[in-house]
């Protein structure tokens, strides 16, 4: 269950997170089975990620910001390594994404539409759409003229 205060930090993050990725200053990764969720690395230690899930007949979407341990990824662990810290959880929301009996909140609902703009534009900056979409709408230019 997610608090009052995590819905309206999450709320400003996802806003900034969004109009950061509209300008082009954020670039989103596919990571995980079947590409979910979506992940930015911010401040060379802290991730974002976005996802949309099924839990039995409703889907979530999922918000976490997570603090990880950088000496964990990029490279083979060796046997004399020293531990390395697990990821902190600094933020970690799931709402429904249409709930049959609507939000307990305003900021909720406000949250529901900012999450499903953010996992769009996450998706279409991780799989490369808009460069895609371009390349066939010049393929179709050229097979017009």
């Amino acid at each position: 269950m997610n608090s009052s205060i995590e819905i309206t930090e999450a709320v400003k993050l996802a806003k900034k997170l969004i109009d950061r990725t509209r300008e082009g200053r954020l670039a989103w990764e596919a990571s995980g089975i079947l590409l979910k969720p979506f992940t930015t690395t911010l401040e060379g230690n802290l991730k974002a990620a976005v996802s949309l899930t099924k839990s039995g007949q409703n889907e979530l979407l999922e918000f976490s910001l997570v603090e990880f341990d950088p000496r964990r990824y990029g490279r083979i662990a060796m046997p004399s390594d020293e531990p390395t810290n697990p990821d902190n959880d600094v933020l970690r929301v799931s709402i429904e994404k249409d709930p049959s009996f609507g939000y307990d909140t305003a900021d909720e609902m406000r949250l529901n539409g900012l999450l499903v703009d953010l996992y769009a534009l996450a998706r279409r900056s991780a799989l490369k759409i808009d460069g895609s979409v371009e390349k066939a709408l010049n393929y179709l230019d050229k097979l017009a003229v």
